[in-house]
């Protein structure tokens, strides 16, 4: 299906740590699929849906990171300003 390819492609062309995506909070349906795949979340982004709805931040981590370290949860929430640059 098209996470696996967007996992393979992040894997394999671009030697990614994870893979993310935001989901609205409200949003429980596609929450617990997205955690049938494999993915967690990893923060919330207060007022990510134009300032009116938070977002998470869910990620799955790659074979890159043996340790797992770039989906352990971050305690504090963040705002969109927050967020790195791609």
């Amino acid at each position: 299906h098209l996470m696996d390819e967007l996992e393979e492609i992040s894997e394999k062309k671009h030697n990614g740590y994870f893979v993310d995506l935001f989901v609205r909070k409200s949003n429980e349906l596609a929450i617990n699929m997205y955690k049938k795949f494999g993915y967690s979340v990893y923060r919330r982004v207060i007022g990510y849906y134009s300032g009116e709805e938070d977002a998470y931040d869910m990620r799955k981590a790659l074979a890159r990171d043996v340790d797992k370290q770039s989906i352990v949860p971050l305690k504090n929430p963040v705002y969109p300003e927050d967020l790195e640059a791609p």
